[in-house]
């Protein structure tokens, strides 16, 4: 048996944790090595950490929009936990951590009467996620607010304004930029408001969401809606509602949610995902995209997910 990497003892490192515990797909093997950080310098120490031993490393939020492969993932994962909240009044912004839920802090804001964010009210994942993938939900999105953020990458970190993300849709440049980059804070743009007008505000939006979104395991909508038209509705209109491979399920409330139940794996959910995406392709002829990451060691046929 090898010994395991020197990692730094203040990092509580962890081998072979299941992330079935830290995906809301409640699916996926073991990482490598996991650990949890709440502080950014303890954030910054585990990157750096992975760096000097040439270990694979995935930063983690909530875990709400990733299938994690049943073989696992190699190397470290880091699950972000960092949640500072600073209200700046004064400048018409809030600087937040990139392990802050963005659902709460929605909430936050509205008790100090701070306006614009009420749409992550709707976005399970955390700030750095959102940032990272451009994450929106009623009408709004991250592109709309971001003022600037601060992300690392090996060779040092740097505060960037928004148009350096080059945003689009449920995208941005971090995705494919070299060097893995992460986001450690961001600075949101907010307006003052009535307390009381933005709490009827979040409330409308909240019983919006129950009632068109099912709750449950599952990671939001699965599937990027192509220019023009919603995912769910070329799934739905092809019937595919109830459609099961598994313990992996199209919801019967909302067509683009991929839900998984006990017994469930995460090759039940790829074969669901891929059935999908096939016959949306060859009844419609629209590709849909996955907006759900895939985490692990997947072989070669998850690719045709993104193809």
């Amino acid at each position: 048996m090898t010994s395991a990497p020197p990692f730094p003892p203040r990092l509580h490192v962890r081998a072979q944790e299941p992330m079935a515990r830290h995906t809301s797909f409640g699916v996926g093997g073991p990482a490598d090595y996991w650990v949890e950080v709440r502080r950014l310098d303890t954030l910054r120490l585990a990157l750096a950490s992975a760096e000097a031993l040439g270990m694979p490393r995935t930063v983690m939020g909530h875990g709400t929009n990733a299938l994690v492969a049943d073989a696992g993932v190699e190397g470290l994962v880091i699950y972000n936990r960092c949640s500072g909240f600073d209200p700046r009044r004064a400048a018409g912004m809030v600087l937040v951590e990139s392990g802050h839920g963005m659902a709460r802090l929605a909430g936050r804001c509205a008790q100090l009467g701070l306006g614009g964010l009420g749409f992550a009210i709707g976005v399970p994942g955390t700030v750095g996620g959102a940032v990272f993938g451009n994450a929106g939900a009623f009408g709004s999105d991250v592109a709309a607010v971001l003022h600037s953020a601060l992300v690392w990458l090996p060779g040092g970190e740097g505060e960037r304004p928004a148009r350096a993300f080059e945003f689009g849709y449920r995208r941005s440049r971090l995705q494919t930029e070299a060097g893995a980059p992460v986001v450690l804070r961001a600075a949101l743009r907010v307006e003052p408001a009535a307390v009381d007008d933005l709490r009827r505000e979040l409330d409308a939006l909240v019983q919006r969401r129950r009632a068109t979104q099912p709750r449950g395991r599952n990671a939001g909508s699965f599937f990027a809606n192509p220019e023009g038209d919603f995912a769910g509705r070329l799934i739905d209109a092809l019937g595919m509602r109830g459609l099961a491979v598994g313990g992996a399920f199209v919801s019967r409330l909302h067509a683009n949610f991929l839900s998984t139940r006990n017994g469930a794996t995460a090759r039940d959910v790829l074969e669901l995902a891929l059935q999908v995406k096939r016959r949306v392709a060859d009844a419609c002829g629209v590709r849909l995209t996955p907006e759900v990451r895939l985490l692990g060691r997947w072989n070669a046929s998850a690719q045709e997910l993104f193809a």
